[in-house]
């Protein structure tokens, strides 16, 4: 196996190096992180020394390419892995920069938007609410925080499952006034 291990490594170390840095780029966008140690360097290496330890003495190329690669994914994802543990021992103290990135701040500013089109579906529903026995139901949950089956159940003295099926009228119903607004 390490014969046809070092064979492909070093026929396709190019493409390999790039199969690994574009795991870390999104690894890192996803994870939101600026600044990591992690290399790529780091995860070949790993993922190298890790597929020699797996014996499988008549492994062809196609096999020991699908090891090294899902290996060297495994030791970016993971946040467990001998890379990311080099990584943590490697990694400096970072001191952030003072002004915020406009991704960051649009992102912010997205998520307030959200924020915002939710308290408003809730309030356009407690508006449209015409029975009593919901209007009570939908204030020990939004405004007086029983905000489980259970809790609402020992509240009203009533079934779990009767709770359950109130609460989901109330939150079907503002799912409906939400995709009403979004697809117009």
């Amino acid at each position: 196996m390490k014969q046809t291990l070092d064979k492909y490594i070093s026929e396709h170390y190019d493409e390999v190096r790039k199969y690994t840095n574009h795991f870390l780029k999104a690894y890192n966008k996803k994870k939101n992180i600026n600044l990591s140690m992690l290399n790529a360097d780091t995860c070949i290496n790993n993922a190298y020394l890790h597929v020699l330890t797996i014996d499988k003495q008549d492994a062809d190329e196609n096999t020991v390419k699908s090891y090294l690669l899902n290996t060297i994914k495994c030791q970016i994802i993971w946040d467990k892995s001998i890379s990311h543990k080099q990584d943590d021992c490697n990694t400096m103290e970072y001191i952030g920069n003072e002004v915020p990135d406009d991704d960051e701040v649009s992102r912010k500013i997205a998520i307030e938007q959200r924020f915002n089109d939710q308290r408003a579906y809730i309030e356009i529903f407690r508006r449209q609410i015409t029975c009593p026995i919901q209007r009570v139901t939908f204030e020990c949950y939004y405004d007086k925080g029983f905000n489980s089956a259970r809790s609402l159940s020992k509240y009203f003295g009533i079934s779990t499952t009767s709770a359950h099926y109130m609460l989901r009228e109330i939150k079907q119903k503002i799912r409906e006034i939400q995709y009403s607004y979004e697809n117009k």
